[in-house]
């Protein structure tokens, strides 16, 4: 396993850290999925192994977006859809989020999130890898 030092960006691309900078496109939509279930646990950490963090921003500009709530859900190591795995979490005052998870073993590997801050679009989209690594980076970019 090794730790990634890029930044999937928009849910498609590896991007060096560098390039986040000078670019501020909303992330996409992408699919909540077949197994999309209402997320109501807020926790920090549901598993380990895998760190997941990043930033809130928005565009234009890149400005960090506070007190985002961010709802994720995933496969577990054995390529099933758990409840365990279904959290929240809020963004901190510099947009900033992280949480300890565990792989996705799904071909591709991906996490679902939903995004909603006051004043902004719901962003659903997804994380999408296709390395193990133990350290995910994604940003994420809402639009008013």
């Amino acid at each position: 396993m090794q730790t990634s030092r890029f930044i999937t960006f928009m849910g498609m691309c590896v991007l060096p850290a560098t390039v986040i900078a000078s670019d501020c496109t909303p992330t996409p939509h992408r699919t909540t999925g077949t197994h999309y279930a209402p997320v109501t646990i807020q926790k920090i950490n549901v598993s380990q192994g895998v760190t997941v963090r990043g930033r809130i921003l928005a565009a234009p500009g890149c400005t960090p977006v506070a007190n985002a709530k961010i709802a994720h859900w995933q496969a577990d190591e054995n390529g099933q859809y758990v409840d365990r795995l279904r959290a929240y979490l809020f963004s901190n005052s510099d947009g900033g989020y992280e949480f300890e998870t565990e792989w996705p073993n799904l071909s591709p590997p991906h996490i679902h999130f939903i995004v909603t801050a006051e004043g902004y679009e719901v962003l659903e989209t997804q994380w999408r890898g296709w390395q193990k690594t133990n350290l995910i980076e994604f940003i994420l970019i809402l639009k008013k």
